[in-house]
């Protein structure tokens, strides 16, 4: 028993050590007016070990006239999604995502895959709606318009839950996938 114990808190050690740093806030919702020239939502990377980095954006669904960037913790043009940094133990990095909507209201999602050496890999999203009244705050307030709501998982739901994406079949059989954040 001393021996199982043993090994446990040995391989629990190990993975520890792996967890190179932790992500303040992984889930951010930012918004604004489709006519502003940018808007965004910003977090830290707190580093627990000298290590090194990748990221890379692993989902970008936004509207197809919209643009973004990442600062981290140096801001980069639009187009970069992927890059590398180098942590050191105890300082923490800004992580920020900007969305320019070009005057094109909507929402959409964008996602960071952040890695380091041993493979530790922790994801960020930022959920941008651009507008007064976000998609899902339509269907709230038009249910009727509703006929199926679809989970990932493709079973039918008879309302929404808070974090999760769903697919959302209109009585004109129109589908819009969204992802309801509160």
């Amino acid at each position: 028993m001393k021996h199982i114990l043993l090994i446990n808190t040995f391989f629990l050690s190990l993975s520890l050590f792996s967890q190179s740093f932790t992500i303040q806030d992984n889930n951010m919702s930012l918004s604004g007016q489709p006519s502003d020239a940018d808007f965004s939502q910003n977090t830290y990377l707190l580093a627990q070990a000298d290590d090194s980095l990748s990221w890379n954006i692993v989902v970008d669904s936004m509207p197809s006239a919209w643009e973004f960037s990442n600062c981290f913790p140096n801001c980069y043009v639009v187009g970069v999604t992927n890059g590398e940094l180098v942590i050191s133990n105890g300082q923490s990095y800004y992580l920020n995502c900007h969305i320019f909507p070009n005057n094109i209201a909507g929402e959409g999602i964008i996602t960071m895959e952040i890695t380091n050496n041993a493979g530790t890999t922790e994801l960020v999203t930022w959920h941008g709606i651009a507008g007064s009244v976000g998609i899902i705050n339509d269907f709230f307030n038009k249910k009727e318009d509703i006929k199926r709501i679809f989970n990932l998982n493709g079973q039918i739901v008879k309302e929404f839950s808070p974090n999760q994406i769903y697919i959302v079949q209109l009585k004109d059989n129109r589908v819009i996938k969204t992802f309801v954040n509160n």
